[in-house]
């Protein structure tokens, strides 16, 4: 029972020796902000990593040349009440969710956030970009990682960059935490600010 008890000892320090030795070193994002009075298609990443699809799109491919994009960057509480505009809104604007995970630990985003993020676009036409990196929201200038919190930006006909809107929404509205109505309130605000 001894050596058993060792083994396991032995064998859960050695699992977190092995991550703590492979873990990246988390992106600070509050040093790398990027000027987005003059942000431009051209300043994001050039290929992008779409939750639940199989390799890489291009940045041509994502956003369509001479045409209006929204683009909302956010983590999964935020995401979860925005991937909900078109059950409540009519927006003629395409609009792309942007997964702000940069920050979160090494293991939890290869593990935990993978699964979460694909249920979170199960059975949307919606894409979401998996910013594994944080190429996405250093480009954008994004400093804000609350897990409450999305920020909207549009992407003009002439391929400038805007900021639009900052909102949040209710800690846990992944869970549940928010009825209809109130997530339905909560996106009016950012649909008000994209007419």
């Amino acid at each position: 029972m001894k050596n058993i008890l060792k083994i396991v000892v032995l064998g859960v320090i050695a699992f977190g020796i092995l991550v703590y030795a492979t873990a990246d070193k988390p992106v600070d994002t509050k040093t790398q902000v990027s000027d987005t009075s003059s942000l431009t298609l051209t300043n994001l990443p050039k290929e992008f990593e779409i939750v639940g699809k199989d390799g890489k799109v291009s940045r041509e491919d994502l956003f369509q040349a001479g045409s209006k994009a929204l683009i909302i960057v956010g983590n999964h509480d935020s995401l979860s009440v925005v991937r909900e505009l078109p059950k409540y809104y009519d927006v003629q604007i395409p609009y792309v969710m942007v997964a702000n995970i940069s920050s979160a630990p090494w293991f939890v985003k290869k593990m935990f956030i993978p699964g979460k993020l694909e249920e979170l676009v199960e059975g949307r036409d919606t894409p979401m970009i998996y910013d594994f990196d944080g190429d996405t929201i250093k480009a954008l200038g994004v400093t804000d990682n609350e897990k409450t919190t999305y920020i909207a930006y549009l992407l003009n006909e002439n391929g400038s960059i805007s900021k639009v809107f900052k909102g949040s929404v209710k800690e846990g509205a992944l869970d549940g935490t928010m009825s209809e109505e109130e997530m339905k309130t909560n996106l009016a605000s950012l649909v008000d600010y994209i007419k």
